[in-house]
């Protein structure tokens, strides 16, 4: 059995915190891009990491807190891909 070791609540919280932060960066930027139009055109591959990225915080924090969530089942499952940035 691994003994896992203690973390301050307010570690794990800053640390994932900054995911939050990070995503809340990324679209600031794609608004600025858009020069107050109406309109944000994104790419793809950009909400595809947005949502990575909030998927793994979401995970993350029901980890901590003991809760197991189901996928849901309309998502199509996307191919398990090694990324290296």
């Amino acid at each position: 059995m691994e003994i896992k070791p203690e973390i301050s609540i307010a570690k794990f919280i800053s640390r994932h915190l900054s995911q939050v932060k990070l995503l809340s960066r990324v679209l600031e930027h794609e608004l600025d891009l858009a020069k107050g139009a109406r309109e944000v055109t994104v790419d793809r591959s950009t909400i595809e990491n947005i949502l990575d990225t909030l998927e793994i915080f979401v995970e993350d924090c029901e980890g901590a807190a003991g809760v197991q969530r189901e996928r849901s089942k309309g998502v199509e499952s996307k191919p398990a891909v090694a990324r290296l940035n």
